[in-house]
């Protein structure tokens, strides 16, 4: 009883997929007899060609290689059905065999959920798509920043490749003999040309000085202006020839 409900279950699954299991075994065994039976016909056809058994022996030939083709025929098709029989059973207990607790989905609901299985992949392909999209432009952004980090270390190598250039020069030119005694000599005017720039710098405001007063003293009475101002004139001519003497041994 438990065999025909399962058999009569099995039946309605295979119904249900568009299965037939056994009419395609009895497909296949009627194939794998109709080329073996070909096969033989024309072995037989081939021998009993014109010429190739004789003109006086043919019809004995023809006999012999017949019953001779039967009886290899035989044995090939012992053999065959054996191979063919083994298969039959595989093809029922591992190929076609339905799982134990199949339910066969219904219409509508198989539809149902193909649909809502296709419309969840695409949202997951949306989704894919937007997090592919936002690392194109994470990495766009990055190159960007690279490119910029790139020209800044390019220019800062120049500069350094540039600074060094100069600095090797002006090593170059220090380590010259000529050049370094007249860094010496120059190194040793320098005090004395700031200290006649001092001496420039308060003979002109003595010199300032001297002639406020003069002009200052015009207000005063006209007796004592001329020996004053001649007086003043005297000590300011000094120190404008001072200057200009030091100005031009400069």
């Amino acid at each position: 009883m438990e065999d025909g409900d399962e058999s009569a279950a099995a039946a309605a699954a295979e119904a249900a997929l568009g299965l037939s299991p056994q009419v395609f075994v009895d497909e296949v065994l009627d194939i794998i007899a109709d080329v073996s039976a070909e096969a033989f016909e024309y072995c037989l056809q081939e021998a009993a060609a014109p010429g190739v058994l004789g003109a006086t022996t043919a019809d004995q030939k023809a006999a012999e290689l017949q019953r001779g083709l039967n009886a290899i025929r035989h044995v090939v098709k012992d053999a065959l059905d054996k191979r063919m029989s083994n298969w039959e059973k595989y093809c029922f207990q591992h190929c076609f065999n339905i799982p134990e607790g199949f339910v066969v989905p219904e219409d509508d609901n198989s539809c149902a959920k193909e649909s809502h299985k296709v419309g969840t992949s695409d949202s997951d392909l949306d989704v894919e798509l937007d997090s592919l999209r936002r690392k194109l432009e994470s990495a766009n952004k990055e190159s960007e920043n690279l490119q910029r980090e790139m020209s800044s270390l390019e220019r800062q190598t120049t500069y350094k490749r540039k600074l060094d250039s100069a600095i090797a020069e002006i090593q170059k030119l220090f380590e010259d003999k000529f050049v370094q005694e007249n860094f010496e000599d120059l190194a040793k005017v320098i005090p004395l040309l700031q200290q006649k720039i001092i001496g420039m710098k308060k003979t002109r405001t003595e010199t300032g000085s001297l002639i406020d007063q003069q002009v200052w003293n015009m207000n005063g009475l006209r007796d004592n202006k001329r020996p004053a101002l001649g007086k003043g004139l005297t000590a300011c001519t000094e120190d404008i020839q001072e200057i200009v003497s030091i100005l031009q041994n400069k």
